[in-house]
C-alpha cells in the first residue's frame, strides 16, 4: 500500500514523455539497422538494454532521499576534478576524445557526463547558500572559478561540446541570478574568452565553426556533414520518407546517424510531423520542470532543477540547431534519442532525481 502511495507521488507526465522520447530513438535505431547487407541489430538490442538499465535506474534513484547531495557538492566536486585529471593520463580515446573510463563487461562510460551533474550541484548549493546576496558581483568570478577547472580539464581531452556545455550551465545560472549590468560584463567575458579560446582550438574544431558559418565552401570536405544533413531534415517534407526508407541515411550518405544527426534521420524518415512530436515531448518536458520549480520551496532544489534543466535545453538545443544548420557541430548527443550509454543513463539518472525531489515535495 505505501509502495503504490509512493507511486502516485510521480510526476508521470514527466515519465511519459522521456519513455515516448526513448520510443522514438529506439525505433530509429531499428531503422538504421535494415541499411546493412548483413542485417544486424546489435546496436537496436545494446540501446534497449541501455533503456531498460536506464528506467530501472531512474525509479531506483527517485525513491532516495537525495538532500545529501547538497552537503557533498564540494566532496563530489574535489572527486570529479581528481577523475577528470586521471581521465587525460589513463582514459580510453574515442572519435578522437580521451574522456572515458573501462568498466566490465566490455562497456565504457564518459566521465564529462558526471562532471555536468556534479557542477549542477555545486552550483546549486552555492547559490542556495547565497540567497540573500545572490545578486552580489563577487559570485560570478566565485562561481566562474568553480566552473572553470572542470572545463578546462574537459576541453582538454579535448571535447570541445561538453566543455561548452559546462559553461552553459554556469551562463545560465548567472542570467537568472544577476543584475542587468552584471550580464554586460558577461558578455564582454564571452566575447574574450571566445578570442582567445579560438586559438586553443584543434585545427579540425577550427574547420566546424568555419564550416557552420559558410558550409557551401566545401561541400563535399569539411562542410559535408552539416550539409547531408540539413538535405535529410528538408527531404522529410511533411509526412516523411518511411521508416527505413530514407536515402541520406540508409545509404549512409550522413555521418554519424545514430548519435549526432538521429535528429536528422527522425525528419526524414517521419517528416515534419514527428520532428514536431519529438519537439513537443521535449517542450512537455520543461513546461513540467516549470510547473514543479513554482511548487517548491526549498532554495537548493529549486536550483537543482533549473540547473538540470538548463542542462538538458542546452544538449537539445545545440544538437538540433546542428542537426538544421544554426548551430556548429560539437558531438553534443540528443537527450533521450541518441544512441550511447554515457548520456542516455546520465539523462535518466537525472530525472530519477527530479522525481525524488517531486515525491518529497
Amino acid at each position: 500500500m505505501k509502495f503504490i502511495q509512493q507511486l502516485k507521488q510521480f510526476d508521470w507526465i514527466i515519465i511519459g514523455a522521456v519513455f515516448f522520447l526513448t520510443v522514438f530513438g529506439i525505433i530509429i535505431q531499428y531503422s538504421l539497422s535494415l541499411n546493412q547487407e548483413v542485417i544486424i541489430f546489435s546496436n537496436f538490442y545494446k540501446q534497449l538494454i541501455f533503456a531498460s538499465v536506464g528506467f530501472f535506474l531512474m525509479f531506483l534513484v527517485s525513491f532516495f532521499n537525495w538532500d545529501f547531495l547538497k552537503n557533498s557538492a564540494f566532496f563530489l566536486y574535489i572527486l570529479i576534478i581528481i577523475l577528470l585529471a586521471l581521465v587525460l593520463f589513463f582514459g580510453q580515446t574515442f572519435r578522437g576524445t580521451q574522456g572515458w573510463i573501462n568498466l566490465p563487461f566490455g562497456l565504457s562510460f564518459q566521465i564529462a557526463e558526471l562532471a555536468k551533474i556534479v557542477l549542477v550541484i555545486v552550483l546549486a548549493k552555492y547559490w542556495s547558500s547565497k540567497i540573500h546576496d545572490i545578486q552580489s558581483f563577487k559570485h560570478i568570478v566565485l562561481t566562474g572559478i568553480i566552473m572553470i577547472v572542470p572545463f578546462v580539464l574537459v576541453f582538454l581531452q579535448p571535447d570541445l561540446g561538453s566543455a561548452l556545455i559546462l559553461f552553459g550551465l554556469w551562463l545560465g545560472m548567472i542570467f537568472v541570478t544577476s543584475k542587468p549590468k552584471n550580464l554586460i560584463f558577461i558578455l564582454i567575458l564571452i566575447i574574450l574568452i571566445s578570442g582567445i579560446g579560438w586559438f586553443q582550438l584543434k585545427d579540425y574544431q577550427k574547420d566546424r565553426i568555419n564550416t557552420f558559418i559558410y558550409p557551401q565552401a566545401d561541400p563535399l570536405g569539411r562542410g559535408y556533414q552539416i550539409t547531408q544533413s540539413v538535405i535529410a531534415v528538408g527531404s522529410g517534407q511533411l509526412w516523411g520518407r518511411g521508416l527505413g526508407l530514407g536515402p541520406q541515411s540508409q545509404l549512409k550518405f550522413l555521418p554519424e546517424a545514430r548519435t549526432d544527426f538521429v535528429f536528422a534521420v527522425i525528419a526524414e524518415e517521419l517528416g515534419m510531423i514527428g520532428s514536431f512530436l519529438v519537439i513537443g515531448f521535449f517542450g512537455i518536458l520543461f513546461y513540467r520542470f516549470w510547473k514543479i520549480i513554482k511548487k517548491i520551496r526549498d532554495d537548493f532544489n529549486v536550483f537543482l532543477i533549473l540547473g538540470f534543466t538548463f542542462l538538458l535545453f542546452i544538449e537539445i538545443f545545440v544538437n538540433i540547431g546542428m542537426n538544421i544548420g544554426i548551430a556548429p557541430i560539437t558531438g553534443i548527443s540528443l537527450p533521450f534519442l541518441s544512441y550511447g550509454g554515457s548520456s542516455f543513463l546520465t539523462n535518466l539518472f537525472i530525472i530519477g532525481i527530479l522525481q525524488s525531489v517531486i515525491r518529497r515535495a
